[in-house]
């Protein structure tokens, strides 16, 4: 064989084992994140006003034996059956408005609404199973200032 048909196979060969490694690899999640969305860098009115949250996925995960469909959901909110590896989309794919309508203040498309439903039901759960009646005061952050820390400094 001459050199350029090698060279060719070659180039195949690796480009195979490129793609190849990318679909099996599936989605890298990082230990700890914090929740920034392209739609809160683009902000035309004020800066924002507290720092952005940091969100815990292997505490979740580990720690309280979270399963991914606690929070991962399809359209419908029926939850995802996921392992680690598999591909998910962030939760700003589908919770992609970034401003609330004054008309329609619960829409779940909103991130914010989203992300308060989904995370805040859940600390209050824990904690009123942790023995706190009203779930605000239990060791799951419930209440803004435990998650939204000032930018004032």
């Amino acid at each position: 064989m001459n050199k350029r048909v090698i060279t060719l196979l070659l180039a195949a060969g690796i480009a195979v084992i490129f793609v190849a490694t990318g679909l099996q690899a599936g989605t890298q999640v990082k230990d700890t994140f914090t929740m920034e969305t392209d739609g809160y860098k683009k902000r035309k009115k004020a800066p924002p006003k507290f720092e952005l949250v940091t969100f815990t996925h292997a505490k979740h995960v580990t720690d309280y034996k979270l399963s991914c469909g606690e929070c991962h959901h399809d359209k419908d909110g029926k939850a995802l059956e996921l392992k680690a590896g598999d591909d998910v989309q962030k939760c700003s794919e589908c919770h992609n408005k970034f401003a609330k309508d004054p008309k329609v203040k619960d829409d779940i498309l909103v991130h914010e609404n989203a992300m308060h439903d989904n995370c805040i039901a859940c600390h209050k759960a824990f904690n009123i199973e942790k023995g706190d009646p009203k779930g605000l005061k239990g060791p799951a952050p419930a209440s803004c200032g435990n998650c939204h820390i000032s930018m004032k400094k």
